[in-house]
């Protein structure tokens, strides 16, 4: 047992120093792997930067570089500290902590088997793509996807019902 430690240690230690490689300096500023990575899986989801060949990467630590000089530039022209921007973020903010509740409410959202089921045999006649019945199996993730869509409308539309009858909300159109 005592033999295998050092090949672990050596191991993870590996594997935290390729976690944190520093692929350029900005001011002082590192830009690492993690920070590539990061990016490509914005930019290009399923690519990994590890995966592309010097030249690419070249570009996108290129790229990095660029946009770490930018930032640097916005935080020194004190546009952030402007009535618009200030106005601006806090719609993005609201904006975001909507999408993040959204998504949570989605999560919530359950569908039984036998529902999906249930919901095939009962569109049968509509289950069908050049002129034959799509097999359950092949329909059955769309149609888990549409009954979870629905579901959360209605839920939606109970919370919203609910909201407007315990506020005072007055159209002025």
């Amino acid at each position: 047992m005592l033999l295998r430690l050092p090949l672990i240690l050596a191991t993870a230690t590996t594997f935290a120093l390729a976690a944190t490689t520093t692929l350029a300096t900005v001011n002082g500023k590192s830009i690492t792997s993690k920070d590539a990575s990061a990016f490509m899986a914005k930019a290009i989801p399923g690519m990994s930067f590890d995966k592309l060949d010097a030249k690419m990467k070249r570009q996108i630590v290129d790229q990095l570089i660029n946009q770490t000089l930018i930032k640097d530039q916005v935080k020194k022209s004190g546009i952030q500290n402007t009535p618009q921007f200030k106005l601006a973020y806090a719609a993005l903010r609201d904006d975001l902590a909507v999408d993040m509740w959204m998504k949570k409410e989605m999560g919530k959202v359950t569908i039984a088997e036998n529902e999906v089921k249930a919901f095939y045999d009962a569109n049968k006649d509509k289950m069908k793509q050049a002129g034959k019945t799509v097999p359950y199996e092949k329909a059955k993730l769309e149609i888990m996807q549409y009954i979870k869509m629905e579901k959360f409308k209605t839920s939606m539309t109970k919370t919203t019902d609910a909201l407007r009858a315990s506020s005072k909300v007055e159209v002025k159109l």
